[in-house]
């Protein structure tokens, strides 16, 4: 009898020891940078939101195949300077 009653214990507490979101919407609306499937870890987007606007206008620039193209002056030096 107190055998099952302890694996009867163990087994209510490894069912109850996993913690679920009810709510995954209600979840991801208040916690936009979270990954409701891995528990509340911080997704890709969450590092993106500690850079500098400069950071996130290169990269933005960098995917987008439309950078700003740096091309080499000619012309305007003399020769001297």
């Amino acid at each position: 009898m107190a055998l099952a009653l302890a694996l009867s214990a163990v087994t209510a507490t490894a069912a109850s020891a996993q913690a679920a979101i009810s709510e995954p919407a209600a979840y991801q609306a208040l916690y936009p940078y979270r990954d409701v499937l891995n528990n509340g870890a911080p997704t890709p987007a969450a590092k993106l939101v500690l850079e500098p606007p400069a950071v996130l206008q290169a990269l933005q620039a960098q995917e987008s195949g439309i950078g700003i193209v740096h091309a080499p002056r000619h012309g305007s030096r003399r020769a001297g300077r």
